[in-house]
């Protein structure tokens, strides 16, 4: 994939904490997928729709993992295995190490909004958000979070891996990475980025070449990965 040179991190979080979307490209060793990430306190009905007709995939939600450790939440792994059904928890693949698992946890919607319209997941989101502004000092919160929303929903709910990038480099970790040296709450929306010719993830060139038709920033993984391994030691993602 021959890219143009790509933008620096200052711009890169200047970009995506002002609202705009990301197109992210993941390493072509790992899902050589692109995602396009939008930050939640940015989220609207219209930014949903652009979500849904840019990239096509499943719309999810992802956290950080001290947020679903405040929200009481699980990954969607560990509740299998925890349940007393054994023909639930044997869907697990336990050959693969926890840091290889899905960081998928629960679906879910608020209480009040029981459809799937660019609206309604748009609010979804919102009211999570604003509930989480002060997650770090709500001793509330996982009540208040159970009380408001509900699963089954219409949103997929991520929840980055312990340390983030220290112990995985996955979409979810990358992009919650970027909310936190964005000085964010860390709640991302994220959706892969399809192609409605082959019927498979759309390439490196051509996501590239859609983030230019609508003036959208395009990075590669090292990008940020880079910036990670020169300016953090015990800083964000290591928590």
């Amino acid at each position: 994939c021959n890219l143009n040179k790509q933008p620096n991190m200052t711009e890169i979080i200047e970009n995506f904490h002002n609202g705009e979307f990301i197109f992210l490209h993941d390493d072509d060793s790992r899902e050589n997928e692109t995602d396009i990430m939008l930050a939640a306190k940015h989220v609207t009905p219209k930014k949903i729709n652009q979500m849904r007709q840019l990239g096509g995939g499943l719309l999810c939600v992802g956290i950080s993992p001290d947020l679903g450790s405040k929200l009481n939440l699980s990954y969607m792994w560990d509740i299998l295995l925890q349940t007393k059904s054994p023909s639930l928890s044997s869907l697990v693949n336990t050959n693969r190490n926890t840091s290889q698992r899905s960081t998928h946890s629960i679906t879910f919607n608020h209480r009040t909004l029981g459809g799937a319209t660019d609206l309604q997941r748009s609010s979804t989101i919102s009211s999570l958000h604003e509930l989480c502004k002060d997650y770090t000092s709500n001793n509330n919160l996982s009540s208040d979070f159970h009380s408001m929303f509900e699963s089954p929903g219409h949103l997929q709910m991520l929840i980055g891996s312990p340390g983030l990038l220290k112990s995985r480099e996955g979409h979810t970790e990358l992009s919650l990475f970027l909310c936190e040296v964005s000085n964010l709450i860390p709640i991302v929306i994220m959706c892969e980025i399809l192609d409605n010719q082959t019927f498979t993830a759309k390439s490196a060139d051509n996501c590239e070449q859609l983030a230019k038709e609508n003036n959208i920033t395009f990075i590669e993984v090292d990008t940020i990965l880079d910036y990670y391994k020169t300016n953090f030691n015990n800083g964000p993602g290591e928590t």
